[in-house]
């Protein structure tokens, strides 16, 4: 008994540590893209990767390859996910949802094969992917230098200003989200995951809607 208690304690201690990191706030940020297409629109979005990819190698390459600053970066990865949800959706959005499905599992694929190529290395690193790209964002870092102990955390300041950044990207989204769909927008795009002909019969452009919809989950995965 003596010795499954601390087991205990040190299995609840990982998993809520787990819980917290940068990766899960990613996670739940395309999520909540992944909400916007599908849950609240019907959009079928097999490629929400690509979106986060996009989010990640523009970034990166920006900073690295063209010495852009943190937040013009984040400018970039934004237009490029934009530019990204407008190709797919163009040539899908007046067609059957099983198109949009095939057209955004295809193009993950092919992003993923363009990044990791060897031919594009010295752009994107390979498989390897890049790093040293993340100085200014900590430069930002409000924390004091030092170790900072929240059971079950003991994180730098570096990894608390990561988390702090993560999770309140996360809150902003979630907030966001409920808003619009609480707004006459909102309405719309669920009606059209109900029945987008009777939304149309009413007048409404149902492709605007959709490619809007589109657009937004897009720019929260690239997040």
């Amino acid at each position: 008994e003596n010795r499954i208690g601390p087991k205990m304690e040190q299995i609840l201690s990982n998993a809520l540590g787990e819980l917290f990191t940068p990766m899960t706030a990613a996670y739940a940020l395309a999520a909540i893209g992944i909400a916007m297409h599908f849950g609240f629109t019907g959009l079928l979005n097999f490629g929400q990767a690509a979106f986060m990819a996009i989010g990640a190698y523009g970034f990166a390459v920006s900073v690295l390859n063209f010495g852009l600053s943190f937040w013009q970066a984040i400018a970039v990865a934004m237009i490029l996910s934009i530019v990204f949800a407008l190709i797919l959706g163009i040539p899908t959005l007046r067609l059957r949802s099983d198109y949009l499905a095939i057209v955004t599992i295809a193009a993950a694929e092919i992003l993923r094969y363009i990044v990791s190529t060897t031919s594009l290395k010295d752009l994107t690193g390979g498989s390897g992917g890049l790093s040293g790209f993340s100085q200014e964002f900590y430069s930002i870092n409000p924390f004091a230098e030092g170790n900072y102990l929240f059971w079950p955390f003991d994180v730098t300041e570096k990894e608390l200003w990561v988390r702090v950044f993560g999770w309140s990207l996360v809150a902003l989204a979630t907030i966001l989200v409920l808003l619009m769909m609480r707004s006459p927008w909102g309405r719309v795009v669920k009606s059209i995951r109900e029945d987008e002909d009777a939304v149309r019969s009413l007048g409404k452009n149902v492709y605007s809607y959709k490619m809007q919809a589109l657009v937004m989950g897009g720019v929260i995965g690239m997040f």
